[in-house]
């Protein structure tokens, strides 16, 4: 596929990877889309990970390498590596999963249907070496589409790993924040820039062991603290409607002034607003699931 020869940055962040990562470099370099600049940012890995990415360089032209001297941590790494992107548009990997051959070419497509479309995510299907992929709970998934902003108030529901965006997204989002995830943060930044769209397809399996980078790299938060913690980051971004700054000012309030071991104001405020924070999975009985959801979030003792 030719795109007018337009550049695609492939980012990828690695750690202590090596016994995956060649598969999904092949993944990328054999893609059905051509116009690459793949960016193998390594965060100081104590194993033979960036010797393998060096001899993919030496092979093919399109491939860029650099190495952190010290680990940082896969939310600045990403942050450092995306900052050398030169594409018009950015897509993130994975160091262990596996793309189709044509994901980059889909997305392409899907987010140059509108000019308004800024970012596109895909389905990405979890798999481990010896069993069948988790398919059963992509049919129980809202997967988002729109620019509602509010709805990442609380969680992200798109993941970095399967999405690809514009290189204005970037450029406004840039430096990452070190208290917000980056895809997090991406996409709750490009509900304020244009829409986020989606393709309805498998493109990325989403290699599941014992030795996740980015899954180990989440330290266990409560999920009131991680709310105080975030939600204040992102309320800064700028051209957040002032409707959707209030919402989010009035709910960060709520649980700043959390108090015991259960809050009935953060309870009743998630309740009434129920639509607009847990929208992300599809119920058979909905107002049963934001009851129990309500509730979940309004004690003291949950984690994220």
């Amino acid at each position: 596929m030719s795109l007018n020869g337009e550049l695609v940055s492939v980012v990828m962040s690695t750690y202590n990877g090596s016994s995956y990562v060649a598969e999904q470099i092949e993944s990328i370099l054999n893609q059905t889309y051509s116009s690459l600049e793949i960016i193998l940012a390594d965060d100081a890995s104590t194993d033979n990970t960036f010797e393998i990415l060096k001899s993919y360089a030496e092979k093919d032209r399109r491939i860029i390498t650099c190495q952190r001297k010290e680990n940082a941590g896969y939310n600045i790494n990403f942050s450092e590596a995306c900052a050398k992107a030169t594409g018009t548009y950015i897509a993130i990997s994975d160091q262990d999963d596996v793309w189709e051959l044509d994901k980059i070419e889909k997305q392409l497509k899907k987010i140059n249907e509108d000019p308004n479309n800024i970012l596109v995510h895909c389905i990405s299907a979890r798999f481990e070496e010896r069993s069948q992929p988790h398919l059963g709970s992509i049919k129980k998934m809202n997967f988002f589409r729109g620019n509602d902003v509010k709805s990442f108030y609380l969680a992200n529901y798109v993941l970095g790993h399967a999405m690809m965006f514009r290189k204005s997204l970037l450029e406004a989002a840039l430096p990452f924040p070190a208290n917000v995830y980056y895809d997090w943060w991406l996409s709750a930044y490009a509900c304020t820039m244009g829409n986020i769209e989606f393709v309805d397809e498998i493109l990325v399996w989403h290699r599941m062991h014992q030795t996740n980078a980015t899954g180990a790299a989440k330290p266990k938060i409560l999920f009131k603290e991680q709310t105080k913690s975030i939600l204040p980051t992102i309320l800064d971004i700028p051209n957040i409607p002032e409707e959707d700054a209030e919402f989010g000012k009035e709910l960060l309030s709520r649980y700043q002034h959390f108090s015991g071991e259960f809050s009935w104001p953060v309870f009743w405020f998630l309740f009434k607003n129920s639509l607009k924070v847990f929208g992300h999975k599809k119920r058979m009985f909905p107002w049963f699931s934001y009851l129990k959801h309500s509730l979940r979030y309004a004690r003291a003792s949950t984690l994220a």
